[in-house]
């Protein structure tokens, strides 16, 4: 019986960690030659209008400076002299989880029936990577299903979310 607990155990822990995971896609133009870019800069009037906290910019900033450092390519002191101006949007929207259980302890001898009701905030984070030159959109990332109502897990979890993005830039060709 205890063997059966710990397997009921590790399947619901399973169960909660796959749906925290983020989902990411990408999109480029197939024309463009990603070898040429070498400096990137962020969209200033983009991260002024982005309707989120200052903290939260800064750790999604931060985090796709260091990712992108780590392939090569180096930030630039102004939008001007970069080869590519990375534009940051984000959007959130308001979940619901229901989740049904049954209870064997509860109301004597008869199992009961009861749901849990979680809400939370889903944010997505959506970079876009504009070659400054001919002023065209190259490179689009998307990460959706981030859990932004977990306070104290967004340090962590939004970097890595940033990480998992980017990890498809820049594209491999088929």
């Amino acid at each position: 019986m205890r063997n059966l607990y710990t397997i009921f155990g590790i399947l619901m822990l399973l169960a909660f960690t796959s749906c925290n995971t983020v989902r990411v896609s990408s999109d480029y133009d197939r024309n463009a030659d990603f070898s040429q870019y070498k400096t990137f800069a962020f969209h200033q009037k983009g991260l002024v209008d982005l309707k989120m906290n200052d903290l939260d910019k800064r750790r999604i900033v931060e985090a796709i400076g260091q990712t992108l450092s780590s392939k090569g390519m180096t930030a630039a002191t102004a939008e001007t002299n970069a080869d590519l101006v990375i534009n940051l949007s984000a959007k959130s929207k308001t979940r619901v989880n229901v989740d049904p259980y049954y209870d064997p302890w509860w109301g004597g001898p008869y199992w009961g029936a009861s749901q849990r009701v979680h809400q939370y905030k889903e944010g997505s984070i959506i970079l876009d990577f504009i070659d400054r030159r001919q002023n065209t959109l190259v490179w689009q990332g998307v990460g959706e299903g981030l859990n932004v109502s977990d306070i104290e897990r967004k340090a962590t979890k939004i970097p890595l979310a940033v990480e998992e993005i980017l990890a498809k830039y820049p594209p491999k060709r088929k």
